[in-house]
């Protein structure tokens, strides 16, 4: 993640960008700085690496389950809750099984 001060060297007007500073704008975009061009006086687009994008993608997916999840467990407040050991004993599922059980991915 960019620091304020990385950000504000990485800032690009549209008219720059169309005179040959595109080349430059992408170069600096390969880190995870990303460069910004404006219009106007105004952010019109940002432009990052594809690993920069992939990892502000996964944090916003974290941070929309972490709220679902909170929801969740603000509703299950007033529930009663059934200990994990009760729960594998009603399944016949033993300690041992669940080691040897294979990971699962959800998604």
């Amino acid at each position: 993640m960019a620091l304020p001060a990385e950000v504000l060297d990485n800032i690009v007007s549209v008219s720059e960008f169309s005179r040959g500073g595109a080349s430059r704008a992408f170069e600096k975009a390969k880190g995870s700085t990303p460069v910004i061009v404006m219009k106007n006086n105004k952010p019109t687009a940002v432009i990052t690496s594809p690993e920069e994008y992939a990892y502000l993608s996964e944090m916003e997916e974290d941070f929309i389950l972490l709220g679902q999840s909170i929801a969740r467990l603000a509703r299950n407040d007033v529930r009663p809750t059934v200990p994990f050991d009760e729960v594998l004993a009603e399944f016949g599922i033993t300690d041992s099984e669940l080691d040897e059980a294979e990971d699962v991915g959800i998604g």
